[in-house]
């Protein structure tokens, strides 16, 4: 793909959404049973190992067995990219591993390793790519880990492969779709400036950002996929792994094509408690949210993704990095003639420089969707623009206490124009 007859080379983590791609591999690994990660086109990790068995995590941090498992995981990757298709292999200690490559535009990006299971009957043609790095017959522990280690079918586990495969390249496809389409919107953003007012300008570029954002990957090409792991697992009776996968479809399902519309505080809150059920497969106990709603306010209606992106800023930069986790208090009341909409948290508060760019509105994206600040100066700035002086907003944030971010709307159920 080029544009203006330049060929362009990309890497992995400019076009892969690497947070998107991980929590579908959390998805894809708690349904199917499978380890996975993602390596770029060096063979490194650029994810952290998803329901890695205890034998393997055990046999990468010996110093000489782990020197096996990366030359296994080399081996499958160079068969991939030569194929152009998942790679099917037996690891140096005899389980059965997959390498999915990921390749655009004739670029291979990296891959998706997946595997660390056994197969029900055996595949001679399965031969091991490399020599035992170490004997667990003389590794008692190791021994009886390797009795733990999950059997599959090879047609199963072929048709797992296959799904992770295509997702995965469609992602990367999207991906480079959208660093085009950015490009030709900054172009079409120069010729804005010279014929549009400053407002008009300043919402349309809102929207843009929060686009880029929230649309990634699209939701519809995965939801026959989430459909068939979710009936699956109703099947196999894992009724959170099901639950799971609703919720993540259903968020898919609000972003499709709603950006730049507006929902019910009450769809909003749904939202965000469908985004928490996937976030506690990661983040387990250590966080916990508490909801202060009047319920009298549930009917009003706010830009979609208001409250989302303030919350999801509290889990990943407030509380995820403080070790012992801590809570995020939602709220929603009124407050005199608003609506006072409040997210904070005890966690490790924002810098100084971080808090005064947002206070100005001034946070950026670099590359990197999940800079602090920047779901907060975009969620602001709509509201800003939309309800113009009868808005309001403050945050409070200090190091090691927490951050507190509160919107002030006014008490309108309805009516209210999206283009101010």
């Amino acid at each position: 793909m080029a544009m203006n007859g330049v060929k362009h080379i990309f890497h992995l983590g400019d076009v892969v959404d690497v947070k998107v791609l991980q929590e579908i591999l959390d998805c894809f690994c708690a349904a199917t049973g499978l380890a996975a990660m993602i390596v770029d086109y060096q063979g490194k990790p650029i994810s952290r190992y998803s329901n890695f068995h205890k034998f393997c995590s055990k046999v990468r941090s010996h110093p000489i067995a782990g020197i096996g498992c990366e030359k296994s995981d080399a081996y499958g990757g160079i068969i991939a990219v030569r194929t152009g298709q998942p790679f099917i292999y037996r690891c140096h200690m005899g389980l059965i591993d997959l390498s999915a490559p990921i390749i655009v535009d004739g670029q291979y990006l990296g891959a998706v390793m997946t595997g660390q299971v056994t197969l029900e009957n055996e595949a001679p043609e399965l031969e091991r790519i490399a020599t035992p790095a170490i004997d667990i017959n003389e590794d008692s522990e190791l021994m009886e880990l390797y009795k733990l280690i999950p059997s599959m079918s090879k047609d199963v586990f072929e048709a797992a492969g296959r799904l992770i495969f295509i997702i995965a390249n469609y992602i990367a496809e999207k991906g480079i779709i959208n660093i085009y389409q950015n490009k030709l919107n900054e172009q079409n953003i120069l010729l804005m400036q010279e014929i549009k007012a400053k407002n008009d300008l300043e919402n349309a570029l809102s929207t843009a950002e929060l686009q880029a954002i929230h649309s990634q990957i699209s939701p519809h090409f995965l939801f026959n996929t989430l459909n068939s792991i979710s009936r699956q697992a109703i099947l196999e009776d894992a009724p959170k792994t099901q639950e799971m996968v609703y919720a993540m479809a259903e968020l898919l399902r609000a972003s499709a094509g709603r950006i730049g519309q507006k929902v019910t505080i009450r769809d909003e809150l749904n939202y965000i408690k469908h985004y928490l059920l996937i976030e506690e497969t990661r983040l387990h106990d250590r966080i916990r949210v508490e909801f202060d709603v009047d319920e009298t306010c549930l009917d009003n209606e706010i830009p979609i993704f208001t409250l989302q992106p303030l919350l999801e800023n509290a889990l990943i930069h407030g509380l995820e990095p403080k070790e012992e986790g801590g809570i995020v208090h939602v709220v929603v009341k009124r407050d005199n003639s608003k609506i006072l909409l409040e997210v904070s948290d005890n966690g490790i508060g924002i810098t100084s420089d971080t808090l005064a760019k947002i206070r100005k509105l001034q946070a950026k994206s670099s590359g990197d969707n999940n800079l602090a600040g920047i779901g907060i100066s975009i969620a602001v700035k709509r509201l800003k623009y939309i309800f113009k002086e009868d808005f309001d907003w403050d945050i409070i944030s200090q190091p090691n206490k927490g951050t507190k971010i509160s919107l002030f709307i006014p008490d309108i159920t309805k009516g209210w124009d999206l283009n101010g």
